[in-house]
């Protein structure tokens, strides 16, 4: 609980850290002791399910909807609520509900959480934030409900709806169905439904509380925050629809074997998915490799801040390209709406990137020369554990993964879990703490 952080001083990143990882231990233990499962499963790929779904990333090594019980599948259930929304979230709207006193170091650790700006208005706005994701989940859970009603009967379509309403809210990609959403690839109606939770769901809390304020009156105007995300999200949905149909162009192992009204609904749907959720109408193995190329692309970038989904958020990327741009055109700052960014935040969305580049080659080395396996596979299945996307290049339903060896297995994990903290806050989580530098040294000419 938040006051036993309190007691061992840790700092937010830490304390973020190590709740994860706590969380993940006690659920392998009860998925381990419970009749979760209906065939014999190993401790580490019950470690790795469980990681899977508290980190809201959807790589799976058990057929979710064949290989679980009912019990195991509302454990990952219960696990994916807990995985999007995060434990100290939960914790702390808890304690404001028993009307407990929420200190400042339990503030920082949630702000830190939510990635919300300072701690004023902290508790009313994690007030809203659980509203809004029960009430857009119940949403999502009522209208699957009645799409669901055309296939399956009463008691399948209630329990499918509510498993893949929060799966996709979560931005977690875990399905009931082992061919994943492939079984409704032109179903408008589920496909609709499935894409809006998710880009519900990861584009950010904060986003979403400032556009209720406009819509309430309370505010005048959106923050460049917020302006900067709604703006990135729809280039790159709008926009990854566009390259992903253009580069199956001809190709007629993949989309091009489509319908034309499949293969736009089916460009959209993997547009929205690849940037952290996991779901897919269609075989990823059949695509052609300029699409999977553009896949990991998207799966680097992700969501937005402070939202359920992963990568190096849509912010760090539009800095970035920012920063180039400002670079390149000779400008001393970097501006975007008539506003400009700090070098501080400049420095850290470079440092993000650079990080999770690292993070992923390294991975990707150590993993390709155990495996010795397909490369293109191989760097997908990575880049899709660190970006908590669940995206995945393998087959009979389960991930890549599952192929892999004990060694490989756990470094995929490790990368889940480190995709779901944040490379930065993750790095900081295991540093001694921050020193104050009083010295300033002088600057070195280098030839760049």
């Amino acid at each position: 609980m938040l006051w036993v952080v309190g007691i061992f001083r840790w700092s937010p990143a830490r304390a973020i850290l190590i709740s994860y990882i706590a969380i993940i231990f006690v659920a392998t233990a009860l998925f381990m002791l419970l009749p979760t499962t209906k065939v014999e499963v190993s401790l580490l790929d019950a470690l790795f399910t469980v990681t899977s779904a508290v980190t809201v990333t959807g790589l799976v090594v058990l057929d979710t909807g064949k290989d679980l019980t009912s019990l195991g599948q509302l454990l990952v259930l219960f696990l994916i609520q807990i995985g999007g929304l995060g434990y100290m979230t939960i914790t702390t709207f808890l304690l404001v509900v028993m009307r407990r006193k929420i200190g400042l170091r339990e503030r920082l650790i949630l702000s830190e959480a939510l990635n919300y700006p300072g701690i004023y208005g902290l508790v009313r706005f994690l007030k809203r934030v659980v509203i809004f994701v029960i009430l857009t989940e119940f949403l999502g859970f009522l209208l699957l409900t009645l799409l669901f009603l055309r296939s399956f009967d009463l008691k399948e379509a209630l329990f499918y709806a509510l498993f893949h309403s929060v799966s996709a809210f979560n931005n977690a990609g875990f399905s009931l169905f082992s061919d994943s959403l492939e079984g409704f690839r032109g179903d408008m109606g589920v496909n609709v439904v499935v894409m809006l939770l998710i880009v519900l769901g990861g584009i950010g809390f904060f986003v979403i509380n400032e556009l209720y304020l406009l819509a309430r009156g309370r505010i005048n105007r959106i923050s460049t925050h917020t302006k900067m995300v709604i703006v990135t999200s729809s280039i790159l949905t709008i926009g990854g629809g566009v390259l992903i149909f253009l580069t199956e162009i001809f190709h007629h192992k993949g989309l091009w074997s489509l319908p034309l009204s499949e293969r736009v609904l089916s460009s959209l749907f993997l547009s929205v998915s690849s940037r952290t959720a996991g779901f897919s109408t269609f075989d990823l193995t059949l695509l052609s490799e300029s699409t999977i190329f553009l896949i990991m692309l998207f799966m680097l970038i992700g969501a937005s801040p402070g939202g359920t989904g992963g990568g190096v958020k849509t912010s760090v990327f539009a800095v970035v390209v920012l920063a180039v741009l400002s670079y390149i055109r000779g400008r001393s700052q970097v501006v975007v709406f008539e506003r400009s960014i700090s070098e501080s935040q400049v420095h850290r969305a470079m440092v993000i990137l650079v990080l999770s580049i690292l993070y992923i080659g390294c991975v990707n080395l150590i993993i390709d020369r155990v495996e010795e396996k397909d490369f293109l596979k191989t760097i997908f299945e990575v880049m899709s554990a660190f970006t908590t996307t669940g995206l995945s290049l393998g087959k009979d339903g389960l991930s890549f993964s599952a192929e892999f060896s004990p060694i490989s297995k756990f470094l995929i994990i490790l990368s889940m879990l480190v995709g779901r903290v944040g490379i930065l806050s993750f790095a900081i989580a295991l540093m001694s703490g921050e020193r104050e530098e009083r010295l300033k040294y002088p600057e070195a000419r280098l030839l760049l």
